[in-house]
Order: C-alpha cells, then sequence, then structure tokens
C-alpha cells in the first residue's frame, strides 16, 4: 500500500531529491528518484516613523527585515496625498538586511502625506504599513514701509504683505508707540489679505504735534 513521510525544517526555495526504500529480512530496496522544491519566501520590509518634518522636506524611513530567499532585494518608499500613493522614490539595492531612508523634497507646507516602504526581489514584493505626516506651516511674511502723508496730527503708516505663506487669509495691522524698538503698545485697526500686495492704515488726528512715532507692520496668518 500506498505510504508517506512529513518532512519539516527545510529550507525555501531549495530542490530536494528523494526515493522511496524498502526493508525485507535485510534486503533494501529502492524506487525511483524523485525531486521537489520549497516554495520561495518574498522579502519582507517595514515602514518606520518619519522624521526631520519641515514645511518643504521630511525624511521617509523604512526596514529590510528580511531578504527572504534572495540575494538581495530592491528598496524604495511609495508615497503620495493619499493611500493611492501615485509616486515612488527612487530605488536602492540591498545585499543585507538593514534600515534605509530617503530625504523627500520639495513637499507643500501644511500638508498631508502618505508613504509605504517596498521591497522587490526575485521571489517576491512586500510593502508595509502606510504612514503619514504632516509638513509644518510657513507664516506670512510682512515689511514695514515708510509712513506717508505726515501731517501735524496724523500720518499714513505703510505695509508691504510679501507673502501669506500656507494661510489662506492673513490679516495686517501696525503697533505704533513712543519709544525705538519696542514697546509698541498701540495697534491699528486690521484688514484681511488673501495675496501678497501693499496696505495702510491711516491715522488722523491721533498724533501729537512734533512728536517721533515708531511703528512696525503685523502679519497674523490663519
Amino acid at each position: 500500500g500506498a505510504f508517506s513521510a512529513v518532512l519539516n525544517g527545510l529550507d525555501a526555495g531549495t530542490t530536494y531529491y528523494f526515493r522511496a526504500k524498502a526493508d525485507g529480512d535485510g534486503d533494501a530496496v529502492y524506487g525511483l528518484e524523485s525531486t521537489f522544491t520549497t516554495s520561495s519566501l518574498p522579502p519582507s520590509v517595514t515602514t518606520d516613523m518619519p522624521g526631520d518634518i519641515t514645511s518643504t522636506s521630511a525624511r521617509l524611513n523604512g526596514n529590510l527585515t528580511s531578504l527572504g530567499t534572495a540575494e538581495n532585494a530592491t528598496v524604495s518608499f511609495e508615497w503620495g496625498l493619499t493611500e493611492a500613493y501615485g509616486s515612488e522614490t527612487p530605488t536602492e539595492v540591498k545585499a543585507g538586511e538593514g534600515t534605509y531612508y530617503f530625504d523627500l523634497t520639495p513637499l507643500t507646507g501644511k500638508t498631508t502625506y502618505h508613504f509605504r516602504a517596498k521591497a522587490v526581489s526575485d521571489d517576491g514584493t512586500a510593502y508595509g504599513n502606510d504612514r503619514y505626516f504632516t509638513t509644518l506651516t510657513v507664516p506670512p511674511s510682512v515689511a514695514t514701509d515708510d509712513a506717508s502723508d505726515i501731517a501735524v496730527d496724523g500720518a499714513r503708516l505703510n505695509g508691504i504683505l510679501g507673502s501669506v505663506g500656507t494661510a489662506e487669509n492673513v490679516t495686517v495691522s501696525f503697533e505704533w508707540g513712543l519709544i525705538s524698538g519696542g514697546p509698541y503698545p498701540l495697534p491699528t485697526g486690521a484688514q484681511t489679505l488673501s495675496e501678497p500686495r501693499e496696505f495702510f492704515v491711516d491715522l488722523n488726528g491721533v498724533l501729537a504735534y512734533n512728536t517721533t512715532f515708531y511703528y512696525r507692520a503685523k502679519a497674523d496668518g490663519d
């Protein structure tokens, strides 16, 4: 009748040869040789926490935890605005286990990005879990321009909003006072801007005659 045996502890991706054997009263007979090959193992990889996050860049970290049955693996990262990714970093060939990274730039500030580690070998492809990060915000930029329309009791304070940064809207105003370098205890009225441009505030009938005043422009992003 038929008989069988279970072999444990075999190496993956390896060819083995075998034959049946029968012993009867000291005489051994053998069946014909046969062969089988155990299945290959793909590599394994994990997605590690990102690092060095700024408004325009981030470091993607991964770890090739196993080569599987291949001699080397090609590692990279998939990344994008959603878990569909859509972009991939340049690849790197690794002949051993270990961590790897890629510095991703340029990125948009105040934006969430998804990424996952990837490893490819002749024996298959592996992906790490999805991770995400949000780049830092970029503050607006503002410059103080020279005052104009100076009268005995008033003046026009001028400023320039150079950039809105990552804000959709920026509130601009001025702070002013009597001391050079501040403090500037007196705020002006504010206005909301959605794009870079010049702006001004008129101080009419509130300034003392023959007095030096100091001021600076201010911008708050949402």
